[in-house]
């Protein structure tokens, strides 16, 4: 319990799941995650309520009436109106490729965010929960754009219909991509097979831009995996909550006089 502190909570609100963290200063001191249909449960928020939380931040892809309800929530157990971010033009020298900047679903910007402040280079950022998206951000700071792919579970419903014998939410992460002997092995080899393959176009493309390579940082419920079989990148956790500190930070900074 943290009674006395002036402490931040942050949410991640994603398609399946809300992840969330209370920070003080740079010092993560509770965090949490529960399925979007659910809520804060009644202990939780109670804990919360007696934590002295002086900002609520929020970062969501779940449309007005899940704010409005994680609004109520807020205000209802914590006295705090919460802050939602939003994908913008540009902010901390970081400028959003989409031809309508708003359109960027918030969690990739946030994700970006973080990454640019990560490091100096050139980066690739994948999120790899229900959909994969992979966005490409050169190291002056100018996001190129992405790719959207169905996650691993969302390749699986598509096949369901076909597989009717074979229960594909119970054959686990897929080990190889090596072609497969049987059904499930070809299924389990091709997801990983597309996926490698999608990530490795986004690295070629941008260093061809670039001309040198790129930094690939990973995210997502699924995002542990792939970074332990392809042997590749970095995983972060947070990376789209330490996106959400920067995008609802008090100071901003931006790269060039004109942006």
């Amino acid at each position: 319990m943290l009674k006395g502190r002036a402490v931040i909570l942050e949410l991640d609100c994603g398609n399946t799941r809300v992840k969330w963290r209370v920070r003080n200063d740079d010092s993560i001191v509770m965090r949490g995650a529960f399925l979007t249909t659910d809520g804060f449960n009644q202990s939780t928020s109670e804990e919360l309520a007696q934590s002295k939380i002086a900002r609520v931040l929020i970062g969501s892809v779940l449309g007005d009436e899940y704010a409005k309800k994680l609004a109520a929530w807020s205000i209802t157990y914590l006295g705090v109106n919460p802050e939602f971010a939003v994908s913008e033009p540009h902010h901390a020298g970081v400028v959003n490729g989409y031809q309508q900047p708003e359109k960027l679903g918030v969690d990739r910007w946030l994700a970006i965010l973080a990454a640019a402040a990560k490091t100096a280079s050139a980066s690739i950022i994948v999120d790899c929960g229900s959909a994969i998206t992979v966005d490409l951000v050169t190291s002056q700071g100018e996001h190129l754009g992405g790719f959207i792919a169905p996650g691993l579970r969302l390749m699986r419903d598509a096949l369901s219909t076909k597989t009717n014998a074979i229960k594909l939410s119970q054959i686990g992460y897929p080990e190889d991509d090596f072609p497969g002997r049987n059904t499930v092995a070809a299924i389990k080899s091709a997801e990983l097979a597309m996926i490698h393959g999608l990530v490795d176009h986004a690295k070629t493309v941008l260093r061809n831009y670039e001309h040198q390579e790129a930094v690939l940082m990973v995210t997502g419920g699924d995002g542990e995996w792939l970074v332990s079989i392809i042997k590749d990148g970095l995983y972060h956790e947070d990376l789209v909550l330490d996106g959400l500190q920067i995008a609802l930070s008090s100071e901003k900074k931006f790269k060039g006089s004109n942006k």
